[in-house]
Parts: structure tokens; C-alpha cells; sequence
């Protein structure tokens, strides 16, 4: 319940909060968002066969997400 009043807003007023935004950073999002996918894959033999992913795509995939991080970490 508490996840549904933060996303209704105020009610009183029906006005969202003012939010800061953050500026984004592309490789650690990427970085993220393919350690997530490789993680569903890895435990899943059933979704990894539907959609054609390979132990070697993953593998592919985790060589990726390290460049991107040592990137990420090289620009900090």
C-alpha cells in the first residue's frame, strides 16, 4: 500500500511531488540491466531456450558488463 500512495502523489492537492532528477549514467545502467538479464537466464533453462540464449551468449554478455564497469569505474 505504501508503494500505491508514493505513486498517487499528493491527495489532497492531486500534484505529484517535485522530484530532483539524476543524470544518468549510460554504462552502469547497461551494465545493470545485463547482470539482471544474465542472472533470469542463468537459472532459467525453460526462458534461455525460449528465446534462443546460449551459456556462450551469457558468457558474451558478462564480458560485456565487466567492460562497461571498468569504464564506468575509469570515469569516476
Amino acid at each position: 500500500m505504501e508503494s500505491l500512495k508514493l505513486l498517487t502523489g499528493n491527495p489532497t492537492t492531486g500534484v505529484a511531488p517535485a522530484t530532483r532528477r539524476h543524470k544518468a549514467n549510460g554504462s552502469a545502467t547497461a551494465a545493470l540491466l545485463i547482470q539482471i538479464a544474465s542472472e533470469m537466464l542463468e537459472t532459467s533453462p525453460t526462458l534461455r531456450k525460449r528465446m534462443g540464449v546460449t551459456l556462450t551468449d551469457l558468457a558474451a554478455a558478462d564480458k560485456v558488463r565487466k567492460e562497461l564497469e571498468k569504464r564506468k569505474l575509469l570515469a569516476n
